[in-house]
Formats: structure tokens, sequence, C-alpha cells
């Protein structure tokens, strides 16, 4: 603030805000904790928690019980803005040992009880629990459902339905959208959520169309992209966590890209819309001729070739693409050439297609994976 010329006492409304200068994940990461974080801290009494990219090095966020009181409840809002009562069951994915038996205050009460599932247990194992627990809900990162959803319909399982099914953190395509519906049979809704933002920012709107933005504990801005070009909707999202006081976000650059709407929203809520999440910057693929693509393409070449199972596409800094496949039964070097194919098809000439397979995509089973990411700028 002192380099922007601008002191506390001189933000008085949202229209101030756009004074203090913008905050990334690389600032906070570099930053000694007594710069970051409230003074007089005890950070030993704090909650430590992190969140990491695809490729990205972990962010510690440190907060007291006072700053995740909006966490949960914002969850719960969009639960019940598509049918979800005190007395249905939740399941959700979870790789921290620790978090596997954790549970809120209202669960001892048997209100909105929840179960925690291994993300690195099988999809049968998931299957067997689901089927124990009969949920109403079941929340989890977009590839974790793909990986249960595959499993259920190549086993042909349908005796698994449920109700409402949510995906955070990943681009959630049509092929994906659909194969959800197939797969559980339910409605599909899509959080846009973060720690940083302390909670959901942003949820798809069972009435609506677009998301809903949280604005009673987060505020939005959607600011021009770096990369923006005259035939792009997609502005760069920014974000202040009005909540956590203890470790701030003050304009904090999420590293993700959503639209505006002019919509109104018809649904009696008076929370404003965004007509899109898009994804995060880093999920464009850039092209020689300069411009970019967004990762659907890339699902639809990929989700359906020829002995692809898990698939994982980066673009390094030289434009050049590496996919890592997790190969079916009927993978054959036929297959890596289809697939070769129908990616210079998007890309065009120039860049190398390096295609490699593996057993499995997750090294870091805190990691949260993307299917496309691109470190091109």
């Amino acid at each position: 603030m002192k380099e922007a010329g601008l002191v506390p006492q001189e933000v008085v409304s949202l229209n101030d805000l756009t004074r203090i200068p913008v905050t990334s994940k690389t600032d906070l990461q570099t930053a000694p904790s007594h710069e970051i974080v409230e003074r007089n801290t005890h950070l030993a009494r704090c909650v430590s928690s992190r969140t990491s990219g695809a490729t990205g090095i972990p962010l510690q966020i440190v907060t007291q019980s006072r700053d995740r009181s909006q966490f949960h409840p914002s969850f719960l809002r969009v639960y019940m803005a598509w049918g979800m009562k005190p007395w249905h069951r939740s399941a959700s994915f979870q790789a921290r040992p620790e978090a596997l038996d954790a549970k809120s205050w209202y669960e001892y009460l048997n209100i909105f009880p929840r179960r925690i599932l291994n993300s690195l247990a099988e999809p049968e194992d998931w299957v067997k629990e689901l089927r124990e627990w009969t949920p109403f809900l079941l929340l989890g990162y977009v590839l974790t459902l793909k990986l249960l959803a595959e499993y259920i319909l190549e086993k042909g399982i349908e005796d698994l339905r449920i109700p409402l099914v949510a995906s955070t953190s990943g681009t959630l395509d049509q092929g994906a959208r659909q194969m959800f519906k197939d797969a559980f049979g339910g409605r599909i809704c899509d959080i846009y959520a973060s720690e940083e933002a302390g909670g959901v920012i942003a949820w798809e709107c069972p009435v609506c169309d677009g998301y809903h933005v949280d604005i009673d504990h987060v505020v939005l801005e959607l600011m021009d992209s770096e990369m923006k070009d005259e035939s792009c909707e997609d502005r760069e999202i920014i974000v202040t966590n009005l909540c956590n006081k203890t470790m701030p976000f003050i304009r904090y650059a999420q590293g993700d890209l959503g639209q505006p709407s002019q919509a109104n929203p018809v649904c009696g809520r008076g929370l404003p819309l965004l007509s899109a999440v898009s994804g995060r910057v880093g999920d464009f693929v850039m092209l020689p001729s300069g411009g970019r693509l967004t990762p659907h393409p890339f699902f639809l070449a990929l989700d359906n070739a020829l002995g692809v199972g898990q698939w994982r596409l980066t673009q390094d800094a030289s434009l050049n693409i590496h996919v890592e496949i997790v190969p079916r039964d009927d993978w054959s070097d036929l297959a890596g050439d289809e697939v070769r194919e129908k990616i210079r098809s998007l890309v065009g000439e120039g860049p190398e297609i390096q295609i490699r397979t593996t057993g499995q995509l997750r090294k870091d089973p805190f990691q949260k994976l993307r299917s496309v990411v691109s470190e091109a700028r």
C-alpha cells in the first residue's frame, strides 16, 4: 500500500478497492509470514492448510475458526438450492488421512450426515461405499468423478443412482457433464470455490442461466487478462476474501478466467451472475499464430480416442505439446498416431507433439490434477 501511495483509511468503498495492487500466489509464497499474517497471531494455535494447482508450489494458508465461519455454509447454500434437506446424506472425496474421519459439529446431531471417501482408493471401493451409504449428494474434483463415472459405465452398473453430483476444481466440459448424467442418473452442479477465497466463489443455479457469485463473503472482480484477444469474453478473476482476517487475501489473482453476465437472477436470489467460469489461465493452449484454444476441443479429441483411458496434456514454454496417457487394453501405436493427428489438427504445424504412456497420472496425492495445462504465455 505504501508503494501504491495508499493508506488503509482511504479505502471506504468498492471503487477504492481497485487502488490496491493485485496480489499473486507467488507474492504470498515468497513473503515472510510476518508480512502476510495478522500481527500478534500465535501460529501454533492456527489451522494451516495448503492449496496447489496442477503445477504450482503449495501455498500455505493460515486461518482461525472465525476465518472459516463461511466455508461450510457457502457450500450448504448451494446444496440446499439444489434440493438437499438437512436429513439427506452426502459423500465427498478426500486424500488427506487426517480428514477421512473429520466431522463438523452438526453431523453429530445427524444433520447433513456425510461420509468421506478416500480419493486414493480404487473405483470399486468407492462404488461399494456409495451403495452402502446411498447419498443424496456426491461432491468431488472433476477428474476424480470422471474415474468413478468411467468405471460405472464400463462395468454396466445400474443400481447406483445419486440425485445430485457437484463438481469442483477443474473444467466441467459438456462431455464430462453428459458422462456424469449417464453414470449417476442425477442432476449436475458445477461449483467454483477455493481455499484462498474462503469457500464458494460462484455456483451454478438450478433456475438461472449462469453462476451465482457469493458477494456476501467474497468480492469478485473481472479484469482484462494479459492474454485476452478481441474475440474473447474471458476475464481474469480477482477475489477479495471478506472473512479471513488472520491471513488476508485482498485483490488476489486466482489464476482463473470467467465471463461476465448481463442477466438478472430470476430465481429470487439477489446474488449476481457470471455467464461462465472458463477455467484457469494456464488451461488455454497457445498457438504459433498468437491465438489460443480453450481446453474443450482437446476433451473432444481425447476423451473418446481409441485406447485412451485417463490423459493429461501439457504445453511447455516453447509451445510443444506433451501428452501423458493411461492406456486401455486396446491401446496401440496406431492409436498413438491417431491421437497425434487429432492434436495436430487443432494446434497446426510447428509445435512438437510427444506422447507417452504411464501407469498413473498422479505423482503427488495432494495435487489437484487438471487435464490441460499450458506453461506458455
